[in-house]
């Protein structure tokens, strides 16, 4: 019976410095408990048969890769081509990787909808490298760029702190389960924003009085106790990055008369936000037209 290997990488949420990170400002992210799957198992065909199923089990993507140039059989679509230049890129980082007497059937399998935000690539980075026996940093960076956070939180199956420091990843595992954290909620606003884009299109290079800013909103947002200290440093850290980035917080102009504080996540009107207020929270956004809303115990690891 072939051997079958398998790989799992948490999704991701940015909840503090958001841009900054790129720049050195220290961040709190959130492993989640949606992920991504992916199984190997080998067979007797010279080729890499990949199988891509979304969160309802569906084939979203599937194709045949050569072993010699992985070129695809198939498609020369966005997918196919990505999937090739990862192979090929993974090859010159071990150049082991795939011997051409035999193949393997790759399926991976998503936990959460492809356009949440929740880190379909960096989950799928992080698995491929693991398979490969290459570091996911520099595969992704190679890749995709970005700072890397989406990794460590592929790696890691409680909170982090995130921070690069000389250009390299500092990775702490930290505690965060306030005692409010019935009041956390995690909403998704259905306008899927490519964090590529949205970099180079809103930031310009953080100033050192915001990373310091940021820096002491984080530690001090890990330690908040009461509810209305938290939704302080919210607002705070929202006024922060909306002068970074020139765009208006959310919740003035989708959520002015919810009671309690809303904060961007991630690429900042992109994906999921961040709401701190009443336990029945789910029923107001549900109103507003965003009916995917999770608890924190129901998304995050920790």
């Amino acid at each position: 019976m072939a051997k079958k290997l398998s790989f799992f990488s948490a999704g991701k949420l940015l909840i503090t410095s958001e841009y900054g990170v790129i720049d050195g400002a220290l961040a709190l992210a959130l492993p989640t408990k949606l992920g991504q799957t992916m199984t190997v198992v080998q067979h007797d065909k010279a080729e890499i048969h990949w199988i891509a199923k979304d969160a309802d089990g569906q084939i979203w993507f599937e194709d045949q890769f050569k072993i010699t140039d992985f070129s695809p059989k198939n498609s020369m679509g966005e997918t196919a081509l990505r999937l090739q230049q990862l192979f090929l890129l993974i090859r010159k980082m071990n150049p082991q990787f795939m011997s051409p007497e035999k193949g393997v059937v790759v399926e991976t399998q998503l936990d959460f909808n492809r356009d949440w935000g929740l880190g379909s690539s960096s989950t799928l980075i992080n698995n491929v490298a693991q398979w490969a026996g290459v570091n996911a940093y520099q595969l992704q960076s190679k890749i995709f760029g970005g700072s890397g956070y989406d990794i460590a939180c592929a790696q890691k199956r409680s909170p982090i702190t995130y921070q690069l420091v000389a250009h390299k990843p500092l990775v702490n595992e930290v505690v965060f389960k306030p005692g409010f954290h019935q009041n956390l909620h995690f909403i998704y606003i259905n306008k899927k924003q490519n964090s590529r884009t949205a970099i180079n299109e809103h930031y310009r290079r953080i100033t050192d009085e915001k990373r310091n800013s940021l820096d002491a909103i984080t530690k001090m947002l890990l330690e908040a106790k009461r509810v209305s200290d938290f939704q302080k440093l919210m607002i705070v850290h929202e006024s922060v990055i909306s002068q970074m980035i020139g765009i208006p917080p959310i919740q003035e102009t989708l959520f002015s008369d919810y009671k309690g504080v809303v904060k961007s996540l991630g690429a900042w009107g992109g994906d999921f936000v961040l709401a701190c207020g009443p336990e029945n929270s789910q029923e107001y956004f549900t109103q507003k037209g965003f009916p995917v809303v999770f608890s924190f115990a129901d998304l995050i690891l920790c």
